[in-house]
């Protein structure tokens, strides 16, 4: 006798994949299938989502800069001058190295580059004397690097670190600024380099040897310049010729 499937049940669904007792089986769905999608709801959750995460990093945020402007001037007035000692180490190392690379022709002279600094340098001590102040000088240009601290009404000083520079020949001079000023981000010290009051993306790795070779060479340019284009143009120039 025939059997039939009340109307409420959902018609088996047949296949002729192999199953593990003949060539094919019988699958009956387990009950109707789920609803679509729906696509705008997905979109307006996914919205939520990244506005409750928008909101939460903004909040983590300003309560990072809350705890590193309260611990700002403890920070900065120990970073700053420890990275001025640095920088004079680095600048001395790079004159040195430069007045050991000169070699003059028999019985002719070449100018090195002269350094002279203050006793507080030597003494690692920026609170008294006359401070800490280095100066190097060659064919009539001079740079002078010194550690000074910005005063504030009702707060505690601010270290900067200043080089003055003066290039050029008789009376035709060019002078410049340069300002290394001290923050601090995410709880650590960090640095920005200014010329002429314009933050420039320079490393603060180069400096020292920025300062050297404007001084060796009388150019104020050299503190400012894309040194890492001017290499690529060369290499590009030299494989060109090649």
């Amino acid at each position: 006798m025939a059997e039939y499937l009340p109307a409420s049940e959902p018609a088996p669904q047949v296949t002729d994949s192999p199953g593990p007792t003949g060539p094919s089986v019988l699958k009956v769905a387990t009950g109707p299938a789920g609803p679509p999608v729906d696509a705008p709801a997905e979109k307006a959750r996914a919205r939520i989502l990244d506005i409750a995460r928008t909101d939460s990093n903004n909040a983590a945020d300003a309560a990072q800069r809350e705890r590193d402007n309260a611990v700002r001037t403890e920070v900065v007035s120990k970073a700053v001058p420890e990275r001025y000692l640095q920088l004079v180490e680095e600048m001395r190392d790079a004159v040195q190295l430069f007045n050991q690379s000169l070699r003059p022709p028999e019985g002719q002279s070449l100018p090195y580059i002269s350094w002279l600094e203050s006793p507080n340098v030597a003494l690692k001590d920026p609170n008294t004397g006359d401070g800490m102040r280095v100066r190097i000088a060659r064919r009539g240009a001079t740079f002078d690097l010194l550690l000074r601290f910005a005063s504030r009404a009702a707060r505690a000083d601010v270290p900067l670190i200043e080089g003055h520079g003066d290039f050029g020949i008789q009376q035709t001079r060019t002078k410049t600024m340069m300002r290394i000023e001290g923050w601090v981000e995410q709880g650590k010290p960090v640095f920005w380099y200014s010329l002429d009051f314009k933050r420039l993306s320079i490393p603060l790795s180069e400096v020292a040897e920025r300062i050297v070779a404007a001084i060796a060479a009388n150019d104020y340019s050299l503190l400012s310049r894309d040194l890492n284009s001017e290499q690529a143009e060369a290499d590009d120039h030299y494989t060109r010729e090649g």
